[in-house]
């Protein structure tokens, strides 16, 4: 009798708490609940649902050729970061395209559309594509052609129609707001000389025109510089649209948030220009070190006698306000960070790093961990398959997480998979700020 009661009294004390761990579930963590995040370390393959499948033929890969934009000094990893308009160039892109380079120089983009893939093909290899940030309706690409031999073709989709292409650089990008395009070519005749032009993406190409860098009360242009487009070579002249020939040193950068606004930061000099009467004009400019804190903001370092003094702007004009004295030192410049719109003072990355989160912060990101070990398995089936895979993915499968989607894009070796993310408390808000 004595081991019956014992019995029962250990079967009502699990019951019991197998009851609080149920009502604990349902409560917020704050108030001593579990965290819908803490289930993620768990998600298996069942918890991902497979939005579409793209399968690949053996030579055939998401990557770039010679990829790099003039201000991304470093190779910016495949997997990319949000999927923002100001990062470079990714395979990945959104939850809508993916970027393929294949054998014999041929490439495509595999665009998911009405339950489908639609592909776009090309015979050269791809160095850039982007799709357009607002409306995901246009398709830009920079096709390496030959030796330093470079077009950027504008497409409409999902119909596929070319909707413009220009000899141009290795390079080429959407402005902020998706409505120009913004490429550019090195001086042959100068290293430290870069000529960009902005075209509008749903209007008429504007007249060929070059910055005359003649403003009232600033400095002329740099000697030897062209301020006539007589004095451009050859490839600068027939490069069309509304020209600028700005310095450019390793340590230049520049953001072109709207498509009449753009600025630069070279050598301690920053300078904000805007395109008026279909010409490049200077609003200002001055000394500091200049860096984006997108969407919404510029941010200056500037040397006073008092030290350094920081100032941030809008990106529509320069109207300079001094950072508060009592914010932590702001991050370097990368693209992978994002300046909530919901908290002006914090960022963050999509590899967790944060900066001045405040009193609410995210939680932390476990789906990509979660990802690579369920998909572990097919990547070590393709592996065994194709011996290309391990030089491709030597360590298992490849993750892109586009979070402001809610998706991420899975190369596994002989497919890339687009899977819909567990909506966690980090997916719902992260889609909050950005709306």
């Amino acid at each position: 009798m004595p081991q019956k009661r014992y019995l029962i009294a250990t079967l009502f004390i699990a019951g019991m708490l197998l009851l609080v761990a149920v009502v604990q579930a349902f409560k917020p963590p704050r108030e001593g609940g579990v965290g819908q995040d803490t289930a993620v370390l768990s998600l298996n393959l069942d918890s991902f649902e497979t939005i579409a499948d793209l399968r690949l033929e053996d030579g055939w890969v998401p990557r770039f050729t010679s990829a790099q934009d003039p201000d991304q000094w470093e190779s910016w990893p495949s997997e990319g970061g949000f999927g923002t308009s100001w990062e470079p160039a990714t395979p990945f892109m959104s939850d809508q395209a993916l970027a393929l380079n294949g054998p014999g120089g041929r490439s495509e983009v595999a665009l998911w559309h009405g339950l489908e893939w639609r592909h776009y093909r090309f015979d050269a290899p791809l160095a850039s594509a982007r799709l357009d940030p607002s409306k995901h309706n246009r398709l830009l690409v920079t096709l390496a052609l030959g030796r330093d031999r470079f077009q950027t073709r504008l497409l409409e989709v999902p119909e596929g129609r070319v909707l413009w292409a220009v000899d141009s650089g290795p390079w080429s990008r959407f402005s902020w707001d998706g409505k120009a395009v913004l490429m550019g070519l090195a001086d042959p005749s100068q290293a430290s000389r870069l000529l960009l032009t902005a075209l509008p993406v749903e209007r008429d190409w504007p007249e060929s025109s070059l910055a005359p860098w003649n403003e009232d009360g600033m400095t002329g242009a740099p000697r030897g510089f062209a301020v006539r487009l007589e004095q451009l070579w050859d490839d600068g002249k027939d490069l069309p649209g509304p020209k600028l020939l700005i310095p450019w040193y390793t340590n230049s950068r520049f953001w072109m948030p709207r498509r009449d606004r753009l600025w630069v930061s070279t050598e301690g000099v920053w300078t904000f220009w805007r395109l008026r009467e279909g010409q490049w004009h200077r609003e200002a400019s001055g000394s500091g070190v200049l860096s984006a804190q997108p969407p919404s903001w510029m941010a200056l370092v500037a040397a006073s006698p008092d030290g350094a003094l920081r100032s941030r702007s809008g990106v529509d004009a320069a109207e300079w306000e001094l950072a508060p004295t009592n914010l932590p030192p702001w991050p370097a410049y990368d693209a992978a960070w994002l300046w909530r719109k919901d908290a002006p003072q914090g960022a963050l990355t999509t590899w967790d790093l944060r900066w001045n989160e405040g009193e609410s912060p995210l939680p932390k990101e476990r789906q990509r961990s979660s990802l690579m070990s369920a998909y572990r398995a097919e990547w070590r089936t393709a592996s065994n398959l194709r011996p290309s895979v391990r030089g491709w993915l030597p360590h298992g499968p490849q993750v892109a997480l586009r979070e402001l989607n809610g998706v991420a894009w899975v190369w596994v070796g002989d497919r890339v998979l687009l899977v819909r993310l567990v909506l966690t408390e980090r997916v719902r808000k992260l889609k909050g700020a950005a709306d």
